[in-house]
């Protein structure tokens, strides 16, 4: 059996099969430099006017600005497949993604790894260290075509994507779950509101990315959910998440501006602004 998922406009079909969620940290890592071999395929995901100037030889421009609109929210799975074909990927070749540290180049890969890439690696030293030191073959970055050069068509990794009623329902039902808010701490405390609403989701517990000691693995009966403020940092974080475990997390893509904004669903440590107006949410 299987079902159709719609996250803002980011649709998904999604397989209720165990299987799906073989996922591992294989499938995506993070590489300290780009490994021989003819097969890869690179990504920068600098803005495109920095790619087309200099970048690593061979590599293809892809920014955030390619996926996000300026409500943050992502495209239709069809649309993002089809740019995935406008940069020559099928979904079965292993893809290093470069670019600046950081949320921008992470979340790129964690799209691609959403999107089934067969093998994802985050380069991390920072693209502009690489020209500074000359310590790999330079050229201008190429953007992607206008036309689909290849068909994508890999499956998605659905099964580690949560929705908001999904998660809701798995809440109300007291499925065991353990949920990582990546949002800053003062946000989580509802002291800094980016969102309709302050605070946190109920039960869900502090993640800290510069904690520099290891998360710890969860329970394999219980499923590990990782939200930030909406789908930028949602999905940099699951993935950063996802490349140091052996098992299988998922992400609420859709993030506390979503869960925020449904004035019915509960909150932790709820804070509202004193005056009736929305600012950088």
């Amino acid at each position: 059996m299987k079902r159709f998922f719609q996250i803002g406009r980011f649709c998904l079909f999604a397989g209720l099969i165990t299987v799906t969620l073989q996922a591992t940290a294989s499938s995506v890592q993070f590489i300290e430099r780009i490994p021989d071999g003819n097969e890869l395929r690179v990504l920068d995901t600098r803005p495109v006017a920095e790619c087309e100037q200099q970048s690593i030889k061979g590599a293809r421009c892809f920014s955030v600005g390619d996926l996000l609109g300026h409500s943050g929210r992502l495209p239709s799975q069809r649309d993002i497949t089809w740019m995935l074909g406008t940069l020559g990927l099928s979904g079965s070749e292993t893809v290093v993604v470069v670019g600046s540290p950081g949320d921008t180049r992470d979340f790129i890969a964690g799209v691609l790894y959403l999107a089934g890439q067969g093998k994802v690696l985050i380069l991390r030293p920072s693209v502009n260290q690489m020209i500074t030191t000359n310590s790999v073959p330079l050229a201008s970055g190429q953007r992607r075509s206008m036309s689909r050069e290849l068909h994508y068509t890999a499956h998605p990794r659905d099964a580690q994507i949560v929705l908001l009623r999904e998660l809701q329902q798995r809440l109300s039902g007291n499925q065991s779950l353990r949920l990582l808010d990546v949002r800053s701490h003062e946000e989580y405390w509802g002291e800094l509101i980016k969102g309709w609403r302050g605070g946190h989701i109920p039960g869900a517990e502090h993640w800290s990315q510069k904690n520099t000691q290891p998360l710890r693995l969860t329970r394999m009966d219980v499923d590990t959910v990782v939200y930030g403020r909406g789908p930028l940092d949602s999905i940099a974080s699951f993935v950063r998440l996802q490349a140091q475990w052996t098992q299988p997390a998922q992400v609420f893509i859709e993030g506390w501006r979503a869960w925020s904004a449904d004035s019915q669903l509960p909150v932790d440590a709820e804070s509202f602004y004193e005056k009736k107006m929305l600012t950088d949410s």
